[in-house]
């Protein structure tokens, strides 16, 4: 199978081949995946070069360990959570924090609605897009990375506890805290805040 087939390809059919040694798969993975894991790795440390770096050694290390890694359905869920611990990894060692590796509170997890999107609701202001995203970024880190990998990663709550290290209540509970929080801050209805949240342009 070339390159182009592989577009059409479940997950679970191109990781396979990937772990046996297709370039061609192991190109896919790099070109769909990307622009996400850069999006994630800027929501969590403003220095580029240690994103990059960070996804780098992602991808050398997925090349070399290829065939002693386990299989997945989802290879967004595989990346995202190897990733994190990598990049968490490197935040902590250039910081110097004697600190746990799934701590989060050190992290400066950002959120910026883009003010390009199309907007059905014609009424609503720009001030009222300023106003949401203050409020994104006045919540908890672990609650906006639980919203970002929800809505904007489309990631289940067993996939997101596993990458926060959490129970799925906890990491459900996360999601519906901070979206409660933002309901009552914006005094808006919730399917606003829902409209808002996925229409994220990272």
């Amino acid at each position: 199978m070339g390159f182009v087939e592989f577009h059409k390809a479940k997950d679970s059919y191109i990781w396979d081949k990937f772990r046996d040694g297709n370039t061609s798969a192991f190109e896919i993975i790099y070109e769909r995946h990307i622009n996400f894991l850069a999006n994630y790795g800027n929501r969590m440390c403003s220095n580029q070069e240690m994103v990059k770096d960070a996804i780098q050694d992602l991808f050398v290390d997925l090349w070399r360990n290829r065939s002693n890694l386990g299989n997945t359905e989802s290879i967004k869920f595989y990346l995202a959570k190897a990733y994190r611990r990598n990049l968490i990894k490197k935040i902590v060692s250039a910081n110097k924090f004697n600190q746990q590796i799934d701590s989060f509170e050190s992290v400066n997890y950002g959120f910026e609605l883009s003010h390009e999107i199309s907007i059905i609701d014609a009424e609503i202001e720009e001030e009222k897009l300023t106003q949401l995203n203050k409020s994104l970024n006045k919540l908890p880190p672990r609650q906006k990375e639980a919203l970002f990998l929800r809505f904007y990663s489309g990631l289940n709550y067993s996939e997101i506890s596993e990458i926060l290290e959490v129970n799925p209540q906890s990491a459900y509970n996360l999601v519906y805290r901070a979206l409660e929080i933002l309901r009552e801050r914006m005094a808006y209805k919730l399917t606003t805040i829902l409209f808002f949240l996925l229409h994220i342009i990272c």
